[in-house]
């Protein structure tokens, strides 16, 4: 989808806003997103970035059709983060156990930015819209004497829970057993009736063997001191979990998204090998045929999950396009999957990254496995396909209830507790979901009769209301020009 610049009130402010996105690739992609919005409306626009990752960004702010500012500070060397050399993003750090050291370093490269700032290397900003776990970002604002909006990369109803857990502490009850299911209070309806999680699946904040405490409490702090929230979503899809937000926080909410539909109609049809390889292999299969399996940027599955999972989509009825991060699939699995792209196999292989939001696209897709990252699930309701929900950490299990009893767009598979993933250890962790597990929930998703068919009817109607919300008049187009209208 192309924004229509040409609309644009030419009485318009033209605000400068310091776009800092969290390194991790998740959170980086719908944040410069963002940015190109925020350009396509009349702003000034800066993105700040370290050296190793200035290739993804540019390549993501490539196609935008407004002049975006990269500015490229140093990240803190190995000798003093204690980090590998070019590990500037947390899905490529070799072991979790070096997340407390990362987060160090992002504090330091913090201290950088400031000081790029206070040396006015660099127009100073009216606003500065910074990532997830960039708390150092606010102090910087207030230094300046600018508003600072955090990009957190949830939805609204996400941070809605999170504010009520943080509020009434249901998790802590000493009443419930880690696998009791309670609900979270205070809801509005239509979530009052069907968010109930248990200990376990809470977002990570809220576990009591978080692995990084400190930093989560620096975090809740930005989020209490910060001036707004900007959110990837749109209003029509979350009811009214946006006002609640604003609400209970007293902050100025603005949902801008679905953020991925701010740039043209992706197309497998480039230069890059494994996109044209998926293109081919796509254009071979049946309309609605095929079922797309990833968990994300950062999500690893333990080996013995990973089998059970691999021995259903190899002996599934439907044509599978799986995306694997990190990991090796036992002789059995390999021997019934393809790698190399042959368009008359069953099971395609595609190691490390895939095109997602461009394969979500293609006709070929009936359905969708994913870890409910809100990032994939937001590009599984733009693209108006169905899912198999499969939460893995952080606040997936709260996207899953959206998803599946909310919206009742997807059919769960069943985990009841975090399943490997980025934060964890992993490598001895038994399979919880198994083999038959996995393949009940892929027959629900692509032949679940009525109910399958409600959930594609449902999904349809939220596609179309996704593309609306960012053409002119919409409210995600709206929500763009009050947040840059908010900070002149």
């Amino acid at each position: 989808m192309e924004m229509d610049s040409s609309s644009t009130n030419p009485k318009q402010p033209h605000p400068h806003f310091v776009v800092i996105p969290w390194p991790a690739t998740s959170h980086m992609i719908p944040i410069l997103d963002v940015a190109c919005l925020l350009a396509a409306h009349g702003a000034r626009v800066t993105v700040i970035n370290s050296p190793a990752n200035a290739p993804l960004i540019q390549s993501r702010l490539a196609a935008a059709d407004h002049e975006i500012t990269l500015t490229t500070i140093p990240f803190p060397a190995a000798a003093e983060s204690g980090i590998p050399d070019g590990c500037e993003r947390v899905d490529h750090l070799p072991s979790p156990s070096m997340l407390p050291a990362f987060f160090s370093a992002a504090m330091k490269f913090g201290d950088a930015v400031s000081r790029h700032f206070r040396h006015r290397r660099s127009p100073r900003p009216d606003c500065i819209v910074a990532g997830i776990s960039h708390t150092w970002a606010q102090s910087m604002a207030r230094e300046m004497g600018v508003p600072c909006f955090i990009f957190q990369g949830f939805c609204a109803f996400s941070l809605l829970c999170c504010e009520l857990l943080h509020a009434h502490k249901p998790h802590e009850s000493a009443a419930i057993s880690p696998d009791e299911p309670f609900v979270v209070p205070a809801l509005p309806p239509p979530f009052d009736a069907c968010c109930r999680l248990t200990a376990r699946q809470v977002p990570l904040q809220f576990l009591p063997d978080c692995p990084v405490p400190d930093r989560m409490r620096e975090y809740r702090e930005f989020e209490l001191a910060v001036d707004g929230i900007v959110v990837n979503s749109f209003e029509e899809m979350e009811h009214d979990a946006v006002s609640r937000l604003a609400a209970v926080t007293g902050k100025k909410v603005f949902a801008v998204g679905p953020v991925s539909l701010s740039r043209r109609a992706p197309s497998l049809a480039t230069a890059d090998t494994t996109a044209r390889r998926c293109a081919a292999w796509l254009d071979a299969k049946k309309e609605k045929s095929v079922i797309y399996v990833s968990f994300g940027s950062a999500g690893r599955m333990p080996p013995a999950q990973l089998t059970q999972l691999g021995k259903a989509l190899v002996s599934c009825p439907w044509p599978v396009l799986w995306v694997i991060k990190g990991a090796a699939t036992g002789e059995d699995i390999a021997n019934n999957t393809d790698e190399e792209g042959d368009v008359a196999s069953q099971c395609l292989v595609v190691r490390g990254w895939a095109p997602q939001v461009a394969i979500l696209s293609h006709g070929a897709v009936g359905g969708f496995v994913t870890h409910c990252g809100w990032g994939s699930t937001l590009e599984s309701v733009a693209a108006g396909v169905p899912m198999v929900t499969w939460p893995f950490t952080a606040e997936q299990f709260v996207n899953e209830r959206l998803v599946v009893d909310v919206l009742r767009i997807g059919a769960s598979v069943g985990a009841t507790r975090p399943t490997g993933g980025m934060m964890m250890a992993g490598g001895e962790e038994e399979a919880e979901v198994g083999t038959e597990q996995v393949r009940r929930a892929l027959e629900s998703l692509m032949n679940g009769g009525v109910e399958g068919e409600e959930r594609v009817k449902r999904v349809k109607e939220l596609k179309a209301m996704a593309h609306a919300a960012l053409e002119k008049g919409g409210s995600s187009y709206m929500n763009l020009d009050k947040l840059i209208r908010s900070v002149v």
